[in-house]
């Protein structure tokens, strides 16, 4: 993959789940299933969204809800219908969040030798 392409950067907390599992993991793990070019998290230290509530790190908190940015990078069509499914997923988590698309230029994108699963021999 080399160009044109697009970003979808998910916006949510670290705190929203599916069930057990955290809602960031489900969206990597459904991208990787679909074999979209790459996913990667960002924790944040501080945000607030549509709430106006204010989210950050305190030292004694018991819990903490911390932002987390989702990006996943692949082709335009790739990517737009992919986030139906993040949608989709978002509305199971029953909680808010804000999802964009950008348009990106590709630099580079190669697997190091050491990640290649599939290398023959």
């Amino acid at each position: 993959m080399k160009g044109k392409a697009s970003l979808l950067k998910v916006y949510i907390s670290e705190f929203d789940k599916i069930g057990a599992v955290p809602l960031y993991e489900e969206i990597v793990t459904e991208a990787r299933n679909r074999g979209l070019g790459g996913a990667t998290v960002h924790r944040g230290i501080l945000s607030f969204g549509a709430s106006h509530s204010i989210h950050s790190m305190k030292m004694f908190a018991l819990s903490s809800h911390l932002p987390v940015v989702v990006e996943v990078v692949d082709t335009d069509d790739t990517i737009k219908e992919f986030a139906d499914r993040v949608v989709e997923l978002i509305e199971q988590s029953k909680r808010g969040a804000l999802v964009i698309i950008q348009p990106v230029d590709v630099v580079h994108y190669k697997p190091g030798e050491k990640y290649n699963q599939f290398k023959t021999f």
